[in-house]
């Protein structure tokens, strides 16, 4: 188990090393669209909201935002991000000389895996963290108007704070194991995608559409965050999130159990020299 688990800190490290540098997809692809385009859109709605709030008109207002609203777009793109990172890092080392590499460094098939989770999950929940709490303090302070009843250190505050973080942890185990499943970079970004932002809203208009929709993963953990939803699962706020932490994790073994059968002898994924080669 000890050579196990250092194979997982090696890992851990070698995702480091991995993603380091200027070209590197999280400088590239992680920074713009999980960091900078949710503190965009946030900022510009509520600078628009504020201006509106501070015109002399009769015919139209703008009503207070909650704390429970003020965090949606970092639970909306910094999550999915997350996950789309870890899920395209396990797919690109599971093809061509990298896939050789994974097999020469990692004897057990699960090892690389779980330090790809670990490395990607906590990452994500750290910088979910780190926006969660800098958004909710700096939107009442710079548009009071509108943002003014925000509070970080409020029940709905402090249960962001610690929600978002686990959400954004299982979604990059989710992303990990959807790869391990579907093995090829392009099709495991795809199926993440329309899984989060088609399936789970356009299965409402399947026949009992809206029972369906109470059980759909990243509603569910969206839910359990304390964000405001229409949807109401049957088992309450923690229960949704322990339903969404459920699911990644079964996927996650799914995605396990694909990676190991990869490496069954036979499977390898470069050629063996033809009979009676020299």
């Amino acid at each position: 188990m000890s050579g196990a688990l250092t194979q997982v800190r090696r890992g851990v490290r070698a995702e480091a090393i991995r993603t380091g540098g200027l070209r590197s997809v999280l400088l590239l692809g992680a920074l713009p669209a999980g960091v900078l385009l949710p503190l965009l859109i946030t900022t510009a709605i509520a600078y628009v909201a504020e201006r509106i709030a501070g015109l002399d008109s009769s015919k139209i207002s703008v009503s207070a935002a909650t704390t429970s609203n003020s965090v949606y777009w970092i639970i909306t793109f910094t999550v999915v991000v997350g996950a789309l990172v870890a899920a395209y890092a396990q797919a690109t080392a599971m093809r061509g000389p990298a896939g050789d590499l994974d097999r020469h460094l990692y004897r057990r098939p699960w090892t690389s895996a779980v330090a790809r989770w670990l490395f990607y999950g906590l990452v994500t929940a750290a910088t979910c963290a780190i926006l969660c709490a800098a958004v909710m303090a700096l939107l009442p302070v710079a548009f009071p108007t509108v943002y003014g009843d925000v509070d970080p250190l409020s029940a709905v505050g402090v249960r962001f704070l610690i929600t978002v973080p686990i959400y954004a942890f299982f979604a990059c185990g989710l992303g990990v194991g959807l790869a391990g499943l579907i093995g090829h970079p392009a099709g495991s970004l795809a199926a993440l995608l329309f899984w989060v932002f088609v399936m789970e809203d356009a299965i409402i208009f399947a026949p009992n559409g809206t029972k369906i929709q109470a059980f759909m993963p990243f509603l569910n953990g969206v839910w359990g965050t304390g964000q405001d939803l229409v949807i109401s699962p049957p088992w309450g706020v923690d229960g949704a999130l322990a339903w969404f932490a459920g699911i990644c994790a079964v996927v996650f073994a799914l995605g396990l159990a694909a990676i190991t059968a990869r490496r069954r002898p036979g499977r390898a994924s470069t050629k063996a020299a033809p009979t009676g080669a020299h």
